[in-house]
């Protein structure tokens, strides 16, 4: 069940997005991980990860790969996407 997207909401995974540590590529690194509560599509942070509602926040639209890879993501840790835009 989605909760409701309130504007407090959507402040908090802003900051949270805002804070997200850098991701530098070395040439060897991954199209796509997560490190803490963040999920990182090469080298950019583009969801938050909340595991006491189950949602992985998306505060801005993102390309179809990356979509896909925010996707998998949500599925591996059996989260809902919530889309914040």
């Amino acid at each position: 069940m989605q909760q409701a997207i309130t504007k407090s909401l959507r402040n908090k995974i802003e900051r949270e997005m805002i804070i997200a540590p850098s991701l530098r590529n070395y040439g060897g690194s991954p199209k796509i991980c997560v490190i803490n509560n963040y999920v990182y599509s090469y080298n950019t942070c583009v969801g938050v990860m909340d595991w006491e509602t189950n949602n992985l926040y998306v505060p801005v639209y993102h390309s179809t790969t990356t979509s896909r890879h925010i996707n998998k993501m949500a599925q591996e840790y059996n989260l809902e996407v919530v889309k914040l835009y």
